[in-house]
């Protein structure tokens, strides 16, 4: 059954648990993501770590956010806490085991030996993080004050979508100190300050036309790419004797409405999935700009005259152009509706069948 048990949250249980991991499994590889996106395997292992088949029927339900359909915070945090504290609790349950068993209590040490069993497989995972970055150092040049950084965050967020945002900048080193970046005293190793965290954290919801122009008002820093990945939202229903047992809230956009008209006829059925994959770019290199996400269009075409002119002197004074992307993974019956979406909008998405 599925229910709802706080504000944008359900908690999935009993027999829905596995079909819905397995498709969100399989939905990973037939998207055939690519290093623009978060990293697919830890998150395959996440998905993996919340089956009854892992943790052996120890928890009951799976946590979803139900604005992006994807197991939320707490799920993926449950998981990689067990792998933090089931180290060092190998050897408390060991103890603990052959305690209840020599006081033949056979249930309890049953449950510890799962836990064991549990947290032992878990060791051997690498997670998904809810929220990681790094930053490389591309190029320093300290005849010209100046280096080049690579920014890489992968997060979860807000919203419930899992993102990857790729930023390559320039900072001069007059402002280091107060900026984005710092470079250690042999000029080697980079890292993030808290400024770099605070803006980027801000603007991780934003699309990566967004973010470019908010890290362009930061005094000292010249932007030359901003990519952006997110695996999310999914839309999702698994009937079960003869009742839809759950669907994550699809919101007010077309794919939305058209989702929502089709429901009954989900009522019976397989489990139907409509899994996204929306990718953007804003950089200098970018040959032609353009959006093929029929649910994304450029910024300049969401203002009015008066926002698009002033839209305009900024471009200018900050040359780059952006592309848009959103590819899908569907099960049968639902491939007509985001079909009919992307006709309507006139972009050609690939469209991966969900088996």
């Amino acid at each position: 059954m599925s229910e709802l048990v706080a504000l944008h949250t359900q908690a999935v249980r009993g027999p829905l648990v596995t079909p819905y991991l397995t498709a969100l499994g399989r939905a990973l590889v037939a998207g055939r993501t690519s290093k623009a996106f978060p990293d697919r395997r830890p998150l395959e292992a996440t998905l993996a770590a919340l089956a009854p088949e892992l943790h052996q029927g120890l928890y009951d339900e799976v946590y979803v956010d139900a604005r992006s359909g994807l197991p939320n915070l707490a799920s993926f945090t449950r998981v990689l806490a067990d792998r933090e504290v089931g180290i060092e609790s190998l050897t408390r349950l060991e103890s603990q085991g052959e305690l209840d068993a020599r006081r033949g209590e056979a249930e309890i040490f049953e449950r510890m030996a799962r836990k064991r069993r549990y947290f032992e497989a878990l060791r051997g995972l690498e997670l998904a993080p809810v929220d990681r970055h790094r930053v490389l150092l591309r190029r320093h040049e300290p005849e010209q004050s100046r280096a080049s950084f690579k920014v890489e965050l992968t997060k979860l967020l807000a919203d419930g979508c899992y993102v990857r945002v790729v930023i390559d900048l320039w900072q001069r080193s007059s402002v280091w100190a107060q900026s984005l970046v710092r470079l250690d005293d042999g000029g080697e190793v980079a890292e993030g300050t808290e400024a770099l965290q605070g803006t980027v954290y801000r603007f991780a919801n934003f699309d990566a036309e967004t973010l470019f122009v908010r890290l362009h008002e930061i005094d000292g820093v010249t932007v030359e790419r901003v990519q952006r990945g997110q695996i999310g939202p999914v839309l999702w229903a698994i009937p079960g004797e003869g009742v839809l047992h759950r669907v994550a809230e699809p919101g007010s956009g077309a794919l939305a409405r058209a989702w929502s008209t089709c429901l009954p006829d989900l009522a019976t059925g397989p489990p139907q999935f409509v899994v996204m994959f929306a990718s953007d770019t804003a950089a200098n290199d970018v040959r032609e700009e353009a959006s093929n996400d029929p649910l994304s269009p450029l910024l300049g075409d969401q203002l009015s005259s008066h926002e698009r002119a002033r839209y305009g002197i900024l471009r200018a004074r900050h040359p780059f152009k952006v592309y848009k992307d959103r590819k899908f993974v569907v099960t049968a019956a639902v491939r007509p509706v985001v079909e009919g979406l992307c006709a309507a909008a006139g972009t050609k998405n690939l469209i991966y069948p969900l088996a």
